[in-house]
């Protein structure tokens, strides 16, 4: 008979070995002992199990003394693959992972300008395209997370605030996505997905605490506080765009749009550079930036000015959360110019020093963090322990295009 503390003794076991065959495969049963302390009888039943079930297979054998050899052990890529997605207004990414993590197909199309359902009914094509074109069985697509921008309820899935893709906000996002792939599929807020890919394979990799700012047309944050995402209450935990620094800070506009987004999203960096007196052919932030690289004394005016607004901002971040590290992302975050600014400001407004950078994957960090999340979850499902808190670690190979 098993009683409740042997079947969790079980998991535990389970649980190590498949995080050590994960991060350290091919590995032996010898080899697989001694890094998880299990002993030879509680190493073999498992390895069996896994084996049985179809996530551990052998791969070859150690070359050792003359004579002796020992049957490696490897995760069984090709058991089952997760589905990470990067929703935007004008474009749809889709990557495909095999259960290591690794990218098998990957493919990029305009997003359906229809939106609504017609752009869930396009991700499920893609995805199924995806795995045909990978020799992949649709039906071992085990886990699909989605990143979409606007605000996530992390309860329902339910999307609010998404004017660049049309009718979204008015759809059942997770139902409708769920019954055409018939499982339960994941939505995130796209920049918390940015955060999750610079931890795992860019910027913030190995760091605890620590911010995604994505700066462009508008503002967003993503957060991990002790190695995990922070969500909030409502899943608006990051909307930055409302802290209350800048000039505008009790109008409509500031209510609508947020007093920091209208101080530094793109549109109200071109419009402080035309009150200022600047070239009024200048129409976009490439152009201001531009004129700064020419000498602008308007443009640098501007632009130094942004800097001082975003070091305020950060400040409050390195007050409230206390943050390593501040991965600077999206069109203008990513923009050396701009962060050597922001660099050179925070002394004089926080004594606390917070590492700031540019991120690494640039636009591909939203992708790789839904295809960190999705493989995470698979891992957990297949792996993990039912209602005990922590994730398995993920592996650390680096996630690369199919197509490279």
């Amino acid at each position: 008979m098993i009683t409740g503390r042997s079947l969790l003794v079980r998991q535990f076991s389970r649980r190590a070995v498949a995080e050590a065959l994960l991060h350290l495969g091919p590995i032996s049963r010898a080899e697989l002992a001694k890094e998880t302390g299990l002993s030879k009888q509680t190493m073999s039943e498992v390895m069996a199990a896994l084996e049985s079930e179809g996530w551990a297979r052998p791969a070859g054998r150690t070359s050792g003394a003359v004579g002796r050899s020992a049957l490696r052990y490897e995760v069984a890529r090709d058991a089952a693959f997760s589905l990470g997605v990067d929703l935007g207004g004008t474009k749809v990414i889709a990557a495909l992972a095999d259960l290591a993590g690794d990218v098998v197909a990957e493919e990029t199309e305009p997003t359906d300008r229809r939106g609504g359902r017609h752009v869930l009914d396009q991700i499920h094509a893609l995805a199924s395209r995806l795995a045909k074109g990978a020799g992949v069985d649709p039906a071992r697509i085990r886990s699909v997370v989605i990143g979409s921008p606007g605000v996530v309820d992390p309860l329902t899935g339910a999307i609010g605030l998404v004017p660049n893709i049309r009718g979204l906000s008015d759809c059942d996002v997770p139902g409708v996505l769920g019954a055409l792939f018939g499982l339960p599929v994941a939505i995130e807020n796209d920049v918390n997905l940015a955060m999750l890919g610079e931890a795992w394979q860019g910027a913030a990799r190995g760091v605890e605490n620590a911010g995604f700012l994505a700066l462009g047309t508008g503002a967003g944050l993503g957060l991990i506080i002790n190695g995990k995402l922070a969500r909030g209450a409502t899943g608006a935990a990051g909307e930055i765009a409302y802290l209350p620094v800048g000039r505008e800070t009790d109008t409509a506009a500031a209510r609508e749009i947020g007093t920091f987004e209208l101080e530094v999203g793109a549109a109200g960096i071109v419009r402080r550079y035309r009150e200022a007196g600047g070239a009024p052919e200048v129409e976009t932030v490439r152009e201001g930036f531009a004129r700064l690289e020419a000498g602008d004394a308007t443009a640098v005016t501007v632009i130094d000015e942004t800097a001082r607004i975003i070091a305020l901002a950060v400040t409050a971040l390195g007050a409230i959360v206390d943050p390593e590290m501040i991965v600077f992302g999206g069109s203008i975050g990513i923009r050396e110019e701009l962060i050597g600014r922001v660099r050179a400001v925070m002394p004089t407004v926080f004594e606390r020093p917070i590492h700031i950078t540019a991120s690494h994957l640039g636009a591909r960090a939203g992708l790789v963090g839904a295809v960190s999340s999705a493989v995470s979850r698979l891992h957990n499902e297949i792996f993990g322990i039912p209602n005990l808190p922590g994730d398995l670690a993920l592996p650390a190979s680096p996630l690369q295009k199919a197509a490279e």
